[in-house]
């Protein structure tokens, strides 16, 4: 039985993905647009349409925020605070290492410099 494996198209997965997400987006901005000149014509101002579509996403956005990503912010805040800590801990260790040998290495020239 033969596999007929295919190398991953890397190159043409990403121009596929960008193209989605760039209609995603253009979709996205046509439908705000449409929601905005609707409202338009219900309120009679442009301004006040764009300013009440305006104010419901931001009204959205901060409830998505709130209800979804402020928990998993803050677990990866405290992890990355975590890294940091581990980081300056290494460092600590390296430059106390660091200072013995340097102790140690002078030591030897003093001694050897008086054998001498």
């Amino acid at each position: 039985m033969a596999t007929h494996n295919k190398p991953a198209a890397n190159g043409r997965l990403f121009v596929a993905a960008l193209a989605c997400c760039t209609s995603a987006g253009i979709a996205i901005v046509l439908l705000v647009a449409a929601l905005v000149i609707g409202l338009s014509e219900l309120l009679g101002s442009f301004t006040w349409s764009a300013l009440l579509a305006g104010g419901v996403f931001a009204l959205l956005a901060a409830g998505i925020y709130l209800f979804s990503l402020k928990d998993p912010l803050e677990q990866i805040r405290t992890r990355i605070e975590t890294v940091y800590d581990v980081a300056r801990l290494l460092k600590q260790g390296y430059d106390w290492v660091r200072e013995k040998l340097d102790f140690f290495v002078r030591l030897k020239n003093e001694l050897w410099r008086n054998t001498e």
